[in-house]
């Protein structure tokens, strides 16, 4: 049994372990790295009650996890974990090393901070550099973009005297049970250990930089990235290049050699980074030596007869320009494992598919005497690039693929499964899809009992009784699983390149030269028929009657024939699961014309029925998506929550109800740097069935089962949620109730005018200036502020103002924004601006008051949250279709009844007009709780009159006051 150490014993025995070391000091210095970990670093963490050799552990329990390393031991030595998470990374040198050299420091920093992207139970977030003699923990959250500053991220630099000079701390931070991120205590936890000591949040939050976005910036630095330096040398020495060949061939370089960077890392090939550098050094590095690539030809070759794929295939991009040795040879060195803080073989290729989506999303630009990166145009409008979470990635796969892979028995059913991503970017869901296909072979063949002759040829177990695949299994899923389609040739480049890298994961260098060897096979497969560029949305039929298209208009549209280039998949019906993020590209307006032609545009609408009214791409993609997906088979996309719930997507939501089974929604879904709210869809393509039960729900919350019906009988076939179900039904039933009519057959209803907003003042700085009111200007029942404004064409934007209109006496004004109705009743004519709808042109006898107070109350606020609200999570804001839509009773004046209510309706709220205004004139706190306490007694006397107005009952009206 494990001895277990008290603080006491393991002085006594570390201490006797320092004199042993420094009684042999000398001698040590040429003795093996091995022998130093045996004789003294794992005895060390033995005594602070580490299981250093896993004894009676189960291999995901193991404490000391050795990194196996292969040809070069680039890898530190140990990763430390407890419960399953990852806490220390460790390497263990000779003595005869100074454990201050940046070389070591920068080996075992790289693999830690490499990890800064991962999941909190893989994130590492402190190295440990010893050879007993001296012991060094560098905090690794820190980005160093020189090897040299390594050395200041240092938080503990003892000699071996310090375990027992400081032992207390050396207990309190490495000893087993200590080394903690958290400590529970109180139900609660905070950073504890190491944690608690060293890495204080606000130095976090002011200098961590994770390895994402560092990478992202060496690559894409505006004056020192290496697409910059690249794109500009290459556009000197070749004048006649365009940016579209430049872009190309900037890419190419940067894939090669991160791919050669990766092989590097993950120790699978031989240092031919080095072998590249010492190349270029060779052929010269003066202004005019530009030959490198010839130089490098032979390695290129070598390695694209060996791996085949895309990656290192002749490329005329690559033959059309040249590119002087020195660049080249700066990008090499910082690619380099001495100087590089990123470590490949932790970094995984879902970080890599990231960088490159927002890679993706900038072009080189050339005019005859400037380079210039930019944006796309798409890019500019949406404010940058949003790549998609891994959560996202995994519900969707989950929900898809993994409904299917649940029904494969074999794995020749999984290999009839086609799965397809129609606008793949980086390639992000087909990495995911990927990731489950593995993990479906893997869980199979390690559930068989004994691997058969035939299995051996699709998995293998290792060393440590693990089951792995090889690499033709992980070729074939490629080939027989995976599909994608991009109309950015650069895009189709980046995933072809990361399902590559996919493959190579966790494979062994051995396997690969036995594949070489023994197969003549190559690693990769070759993914051009799987992966493939163009329009998915537009046909060659678009060209049809045309003689010949314009190479340049040809080029541009890049039309996609999905029935020739998915030809065998076509003909069975379709993929069966259709998945992705696509497109939230808006085709009106002037960044709409940038990107697709009013041609495009109107082909794209007849084809797939799209609404006119602000079209945008992802409307397109989900109807495409539906026609993609076979009988039977499942679609999910991501979207924004506007398709679920604006009017111009009626008839698209009307037609994924009749089309299928919607399985799931999930709204709110977090989007980091996205404003909208999102929804995420799973529908499969079977009988739709009213009866049918859909898992509705907000992110992270437990979800609500829906009929499937509700939403078919709802005429606005609106994609509602709410945690209480009661909720639900009373909101849907208010609109099918005889006596209420659309408050847009009562009045009409506008914005206020459109002005520049810089113009728009709080107070009067020229005699021109008028008055105006602005969201801010109102709260419920009370005008608040006057802005001023200079109120002529030329400050206006949009069209031509009404003034006639603005002018309107008397008006219900209400805020365009907030998670509630905020209205009120104005009579002054004073112009309202944009952040205002107003309403005007009353149907006789109905008072505005009357809508006033309908529209402020707790009713009528329940409604607007749930059916009329968009980008709930940041900008609540209704569409002044859905405030026409608002529910309003209608009244028959003959009756007695109703005149009565009506006349009490508009009595309470000049009361609460009134007592706004005297609670903003009171001057003591005693006078406005007075008046608040009025304000509060007539909004329930008005509540309950709307509660009688629109019949609802006692239980009803629990459901709208949440009780």
């Amino acid at each position: 049994m494990r001895m277990t150490y008290t603080p006491d014993q393991a002085r006594s025995e570390i201490t006797q372990l320092v004199r042993t070391f420094k009684a042999s000091e000398l001698t040590l210095m040429d003795e093996a790295e091995a022998q130093i970990e045996n004789n003294f670093v794992r005895p060390l963490f033995e005594y602070l009650n580490w299981n250093t050799r896993n004894a009676g552990l189960a291999v995901p329990d193991y404490e000391f996890l050795v990194q196996k390393t292969q040809r070069y031991g680039k890898r530190p030595d140990y990763i430390l974990q407890l419960d399953g998470q990852h806490l220390l990374v460790m390497d263990a040198k000779q003595v005869k090393y100074d454990m201050h050299d940046p070389r070591w420091m920068n080996q075992v920093y790289a693999y830690a901070y490499s990890t800064q992207s991962l999941s909190p139970t893989r994130r590492i977030d402190f190295a440990v550099l010893t050879d007993f003699q001296e012991f060094v923990v560098l905090d690794c959250t820190l980005y160093a973009g020189d090897p040299k500053a390594v050395g200041n991220f240092r938080v503990l630099d003892w000699r071996c005297d310090d375990y027992v000079r400081q032992f207390d701390t050396l207990w309190d931070l490495f000893e087993r049970n200590n080394v903690r991120r958290h400590a529970r205590t109180r139900g609660s936890e905070s950073p504890a250990g190491l944690w608690a000591r060293y890495l204080s949040p606000k130095k976090v939050k002011a200098n961590r930089i994770p390895p994402d976005k560092a990478f992202l910036a060496e690559m894409d630095d505006d004056r020192t990235g290496w697409r910059v330096i690249l794109a500009k040398d290459m556009k000197k020495r070749n004048p006649q290049a365009d940016g579209a060949l430049i872009t190309a061939a900037v890419q190419l370089w940067i894939d090669r050699l991160i791919f050669v960077k990766v092989l590097s890392d993950r120790e699978i090939e031989e240092d031919y980074l080095t072998q590249l550098a010492e190349i270029v050094e060779r052929d010269g590095l003066a202004e005019s030596d530009t030959s490198w690539f010839s130089a490098c030809r032979g390695i290129f070759d070598k390695l694209n007869q060996f791996y085949d794929g895309s990656v290192f295939e002749p490329r005329p991009e690559l033959e059309a320009v040249t590119v002087s040795n020195k660049v080249v040879r700066d990008v090499l060195r910082e690619l380099q494992p001495e100087n590089s803080p990123y470590n490949f073989s932790v970094l995984p290729v879902e970080t890599l598919g990231t960088i490159y989506e927002r890679f993706l999303g900038r072009v080189v630009r050339t005019t005859d005497q400037r380079v210039k990166i930019e944006d796309k145009p798409e890019v500019r409008k949406a404010g940058g690039v949003y790549y998609t979470p891994q959560y996202i990635v995994k519900y969707i796969v989950r929900h898809t693929l993994g409904k299917l892979l649940e029904h494969c028995a074999t794995p020749e059913d999984v290999a009839r499964l086609k799965i397809l991503d129609p606008a793949c970017g980086s390639g992000s869901f087909l990495l995911g899809a990927y990731q489950a296909l593995i993990d479906w072979h893997i869980h199979y063949y390690s559930d068989k009992q004994g691997l058969s002759a035939k299995d051996r040829s699709a998995a293998y177990h290792d060393s440590d009784g693990r089951v792995r695949l090889t690499a033709r299994l992980k070729r074939q899923i490629l080939l027989n699983n995976l599909y994608g389609v991009d109309i950015d040739a650069q895009a189709v480049e980046v995933t072809r390149f990361s399902l590559s890298l996919k493959a190579l994961e966790d494979t062994r260098p051995e396997e690969l030269t036995e594949e070489r060897s023994l197969f003549q096979q190559t690693v990769l497969p070759d993914l051009s028929a799987n992966i493939q560029c163009g329009n998915s949305l537009i046909g060659p039929d678009y060209f049809s009657g045309q003689m010949f298209a314009d190479p340049g208009e040809l080029k541009r549209v890049n039309p996609f024939n999905w029935t020739e280039q998915f030809a065998a998949v076509m003909a069975r019906g379709g993929f069966d699961a259709v998945i992705g993020n696509p497109p939230w590209v808006s085709l009106s307006g002037r960044f709409g014309a940038e990107i697709w032609s009013p041609a495009e545009t109107d082909y794209m609408s007849d084809r797939f029925r799209g609404n006119t009214y602000m079209p945008n791409l992802y409307e397109y993609f989900v109807a495409q998506g539906l026609a993609l997906t076979r009988a039977s088979g499942y679609f999910s996309m991501i979207v924004p929550d506007r398709l679920g719930f604006n009017r111009q997507y009626i008839g698209l939501r009307e037609r994924i109800l009749a089309e299928g089974r919607l399985l799931s929604l999930v709204h709110k879904v977090p989007f980091p740097g996205v404003t909208a709210d999102t929804l995420i869809f799973v529908v499969r393509k079977t009988q739709a069935e009213r009866d049918h039960f859909i898992d509705v729900s907000e992110y992270g919350k437990p979800s609500v089962p829906q009929l499937q019906g509700d939403y078919v009988q709802d005429p606005a076939h609106q994609f509602i949620y709410f945690e209480n179900a009661n909720v639900m039904t009373l909101v849907r039933s208010l609109p099918c109730l005889s006596k209420l009519t659309p408050l847009g057959d009562l009045c009409h209803s506008t914005s206020g005018f459109g002005g520049r907003s810089e113009l728009v003042q709080e107070t009067r700085t020229h005699e021109n200036q008028i008055r105006t009111l602005k969201g801010d200007s109102i709260g419920r029942y009370e005008m608040r502020k006057v802005y001023w404004f200079d109120f002529r064409p030329e400050n206006i934007t949009g069209r031509t103002t009404d003034t006639a209109k603005l002018g309107a006496s008397p008006k219900v004004l209400l805020r365009k924004t907030g998670d509630r109705i905020i209205a009120t009743y104005d009579q002054s004519g004073v112009f309202p601006e944009q952040s205002l709808y107003f309403l005007y042109g009353y149907q006789t006898p109905t008072s505005p008051k009357f809508l006033l107070g309908i529209l402020n109350s707790s009713l009528l606020t329940c409604y607007y949250r749930a059916r009329s609200l968009t980008n709930r999570r940041s900008i609540a804001q209704v569409k002044k279709v859905d405030l026409d839509a608002l529910p309003i009773p209608v009244l028959d004046f003959s009756l007695p009844q109703d005149r009565a209510r009506h006349e009490r309706m508009v009595v309470l709220v000049d009361s609460m007009l009134a007592l706004h205004e005297h609670k903003a004139a009171a001057k003591t706190q005693a006078e406005q709780e007075l008046y608040q306490r009025q304000i509060e007694d007539t909004d329930r006397q008005i509540d309950a009159l709307v509660y009688k107005l629109y019949g609802l009952t006692e239980d009803e009206i629990k459901i709208v006051e949440g009780r």
